[in-house]
């Protein structure tokens, strides 16, 4: 017997649009804290955070949507 799955349909476009814009916006948050700080630059923590945040709000732009999408 065929199951059926009520599953939610999520543009993909959509959220991988936000997890960029998020990642982006948080390297840029996180440059600002490293300046006014002091810190020297470092394109390695840079490039891990900005997978790092990418990764996180691609997950929860999902999940946001897929929660919209089912009530």
């Amino acid at each position: 017997m065929n199951k059926v799955y009520n599953m939610a349909k999520v543009d993909k476009k959509r959220v991988v649009t936000a997890a960029f814009v998020g990642g982006v916006i948080f390297c840029f948050i996180v440059l600002l804290v490293d300046y006014f700080l002091g810190r020297d630059f470092s394109w390695k923590r840079l490039g891990f955070y900005f997978v790092f945040a990418t990764i996180m709000y691609g997950f929860l732009t999902y999940r946001n949507f897929k929660k919209q999408n089912n009530k």
